[in-house]
């Protein structure tokens, strides 16, 4: 927990794990996807069946178990609530709207708070642009775009800008990827892989770098291994920074003192064999 690297890591330790949950039950989910430890499925058996599936789950990983909460017409994940609606050929689809969980207080930027005029725009604009990515309609993105202007009324943001910047958002902001698509980049994606250099860390990179590349999300992109050395003597012994008020001392304190960390060193060398 707290390490940059928490959850890429929590992420391949799960890979069987997801792997065995798309194809490994007798009854393959019509739909798996999984944020970190929040998982979404669409169930294509019976009830009984999925709770057979949820057995099968907690025994794949010792120490990893999945609690299910199953709902027939809505339910809720992250930001987000998924129902069954009908689209204009009458086929029942799955729709998304806001979710706003119920401890959720709202407590955005207040007005009154020291920072630029643009800031404070850019803050409601950013929920907007949200709630319309998460919207399958007008109505669900009206009904999420009220109450947060409820709220921002409440933290001292303009009574009339707020609606302007709100149909704004929904008539002009494109939220499909077609703008990405019209830069028309040239040069393809650079995906860097970093280890150390040595004997085990140049093998784990070559295996890393043919798992990206096997990986059709990736197609087109350069991958290269550039590597890192670990730390030599000259590291061990210099310091990374000053003191901001270092004290003097005398040579033969500072003798004394790099021959306790070369005796260090060579102790751990030793122990190390």
């Amino acid at each position: 927990m707290g390490r940059k690297y928490s959850p890429a890591a929590a992420n391949i330790y799960l890979r069987r794990f997801d792997h065995h949950a798309m194809y490994g039950f007798r009854i393959q989910p019509r739909y798996y996807s999984r944020f970190l430890d929040d998982i979404f499925t669409v169930w294509p058996g019976t009830r009984h069946e999925l709770l057979e599936f949820q057995d099968f789950l907690n025994n794949l990983i010792p120490g990893i178990k999945v609690t299910f909460t199953i709902r027939n017409q809505i339910t809720e994940f992250l930001d987000t609530q998924v129902y069954k609606g009908f689209n204009a050929e009458d086929q029942c689809v799955l729709k998304t709207k806001v979710y706003f969980k119920s401890t959720d207080t709202h407590q955005l930027l207040h007005k009154n708070s020291f920072h630029p005029k643009h800031t404070f725009n850019g803050i409601a604009k950013s929920q907007f642009i949200r709630f319309k990515r998460i919207s399958s309609s007008k109505a669900d993105y009206d009904e999420a775009s009220s109450a947060l202007i409820k709220v921002l009324i409440v933290r001292g943001y303009n009574k009339r800008a707020l609606p302007r910047l709100k149909s704004d958002v929904w008539r002009h902001y494109d939220t499909t990827l077609q703008r990405f698509k019209d830069l028309q980049i040239s040069k393809p994606e650079l995906i860097p892989i970093v280890t150390y250099y040595d004997n085990f860390h140049s093998r784990l990179n070559r295996r890393w770098k043919r798992s990206i590349k096997n990986n059709p999300v990736f197609e087109g992109a350069r991958i290269i291994s550039p590597y890192k050395r670990h730390k030599n003597l000259k590291d061990l012994l210099t310091r990374g920074r000053l003191d901001s008020a270092p004290t003097p001392q005398s040579p033969c304190s500072t003798l004394s003192t790099i021959e306790d960390r070369l005796d260090a060193l060579i102790e751990a060398i030793n122990r190390a064999g």
